[in-house]
């Protein structure tokens, strides 16, 4: 796969896990929907200095956006998984511990007995 479909497919992850449209996403990266629309596609060539910019605003490496091991539906489930974590670090203590017990539960029944 080439390294614009990788940067592609990562992209097109992050924004599908943010729920934003192009025009929302291309905002907050700075760069045109034009220009962000070639990127989603995988048709567009950035430079260098164009995918540090946007690993910076997406406070990723820029390495991680170009090389890309997994499917964008793989993808999309790290970043919700991702996201579950970073909402489940703010919660109180008290919370995290019920949280915690919630998700034990989950996965107990979710366990397969042959």
């Amino acid at each position: 796969m080439t390294l614009q479909k990788n940067l592609s497919k990562m992209m097109n992850a992050i924004r599908a896990g943010r729920k934003q449209s192009i025009t929302d996403f291309s905002e907050e990266l700075g760069i045109s929907r034009s220009s962000m629309q070639g990127l989603l596609k995988g048709n567009a060539n950035p430079r260098m200095d164009t995918v540090e910019h946007i690993a910076n605003r997406l406070q990723v490496d820029p390495l991680s956006l170009l090389v890309c091991p997994y499917s964008e539906p793989e993808l999309e489930c790290a970043l919700l998984l991702l996201q579950c974590l970073e909402a489940f670090s703010q919660l109180p203590e008290d919370k995290k511990l019920e949280a915690a017990a919630l998700f034990h539960s989950l996965i107990k029944l979710m366990k397969t007995e042959p």
